[in-house]
């Protein structure tokens, strides 16, 4: 999985969606993200909240091209393709991504850590798609694409 990893955890949202994860692909190569998880582990939450990376409403595989980032809404709201990737919502009701010291963990379909992330670290692994001084969103909304699973385990 080179190249795939957790940029950021934006605990206070500029979009009405809420909280965000970014995701990115730095890498040579398409990444396939279907089926892989993003999950949160907190010492205050007595469940694990998990978003199962969907398919697309054709079948097809979800990728995240070289370059590209997956930013995974924790609010509810339609899936869709944007000019720098994709913009996935979880579809909680509750704040998932709330405290400082939070951790996010990226897993591939074999469950194994790809990439962790605590919530207050700074933004890392920038490629350009920057959030313009936290005041406007980088992305414009391309065609809609089927949102992916959230579930307490």
């Amino acid at each position: 999985m080179g190249g795939l990893h957790i940029c950021e955890v934006e605990v206070r949202g500029i979009d009405v969606r809420g909280a965000y994860v970014e995701v990115a692909n730095d890498g040579a190569s398409p990444v396939v993200l279907t089926s892989m998880e993003l999950a949160n582990y907190t010492a205050a939450r007595r469940h694990v909240c998990v978003y199962l990376f969907p398919r697309l409403e054709d079948g097809s595989a979800l990728e995240l091209h070289p370059g590209q980032s997956a930013y995974i809404f924790s609010g509810e709201g339609v899936s869709e393709a944007c000019e720098v990737g994709w913009l996935l919502c979880a579809g909680w009701t509750a704040p998932i991504w709330e405290r400082n010291g939070d951790v996010a963990y990226l897993r591939d379909t074999a469950g194994r850590v790809v990439d962790s992330m605590i919530v207050g670290q700074s933004r890392r692994h920038a490629h350009g798609h920057e959030v313009n001084g936290g005041e406007t969103p980088i992305w414009e909304s391309g065609s809609r694409e089927r949102a992916g699973h959230a579930r307490e385990v």
